[in-house]
C-alpha cells in the first residue's frame, strides 16, 4: 500500500519510528563516510535524509549519483536527532529519481542580470519562494479586508478588441481569426461596474 506524502516542515520529532513519504528536490547533499545526506525540500521547508548501504545498497547507489534541484521520492523512517538542521531526520531505503539534474547553473555568486534570465530556476530558491508567500499572504489580508468591507471582486476580461492606454504596449494576438489584445487595464470596467456594485 503506497504511504501518503507528508510535507518535510510536518515532520517533528514526536513522529519518531514512523514511516515516511517524502516529495521534493534535493537542496543540499554530502557524503561522510559510508553515508549520502540529501537535504530534502519542498514548498513547505527542508528535511534532512540518510541513506546507508547498510540500510538499503541500492537506495544508497542512487543517492550517490542524484544531482543538486534533481526532482525525487524519498521514503523511510523517522529519527530524532539534534544535529539534524530540523532536529529531526528520515532514515531512508527507499528513493525514486523522478527527473536527475546533473548541472543547476545557480552559484551564490550569480549576477542579478544571470537570474532574471534564469528566472524559472530562480524561483526554486528558497529566499525566493519566501518573497512570493509574504506577497501572498499580504494580498489574502487586503483581498479579506476589502471583502469584509463590502467590496466585490471583479473579473474584467483579460482579451480586449481595443487599446486602454498606449499603442507601443500593446501586445497583438489571434482570436479565432480576429484580432485582440491583452488587456492593459481594468479601468474602463471597473468604471462599468461602479454602477451596478458601486464598491469594485
Amino acid at each position: 500500500m503506497m504511504i501518503e506524502k507528508v510535507y518535510c516542515a510536518d515532520v517533528k520529532p514526536k513522529m519518531e519510528g514512523e514511516r515516511v513519504r517524502l516529495a521534493g528536490w534535493v537542496y543540499r547533499k554530502r557524503e561522510v563516510g559510508n553515508k549520502v545526506f540529501i537535504v530534502l525540500r519542498d514548498s513547505s521547508g527542508i528535511i534532512q535524509t540518510v541513506f546507508t548501504k547498510e540500510l538499503n545498497e541500492e537506495a544508497y547507489t542512487k543517492a550517490k549519483q542524484v544531482g543538486i534541484e534533481s526532482s525525487v521520492i524519498i521514503e523511510g523512517t523517522v529519527k530524532e536527532d539534534s544535529r539534524a538542521p530540523t532536529g529531526v531526520e528520515v532514515q531512508a531505503d527507499k528513493i525514486e529519481i523522478i527527473q536527475n539534474v546533473e548541472f543547476f547553473p545557480i552559484t551564490k555568486d550569480a549576477s542579478e542580470e544571470f537570474l532574471l534570465d534564469i528566472r524559472h530556476l530562480h524561483l526554486h530558491s528558497p529566499k525566493v519562494a519566501d518573497i512570493m508567500k509574504v506577497k501572498a499572504t499580504l494580498m489574502q489580508a487586503a483581498r479579506e479586508w476589502l471583502l469584509q468591507d463590502g467590496w466585490y471582486e471583479v473579473f474584467p476580461p483579460i482579451l480586449v478588441t481595443g487599446a486602454v492606454e498606449g499603442g507601443a504596449t500593446l501586445f497583438k494576438l489571434k482570436y479565432f481569426d480576429r484580432e485582440a489584445y491583452l488587456s492593459q487595464s481594468a479601468q474602463l470596467y471597473l468604471e462599468a461596474a461602479i454602477f451596478g456594485l458601486e464598491k469594485v
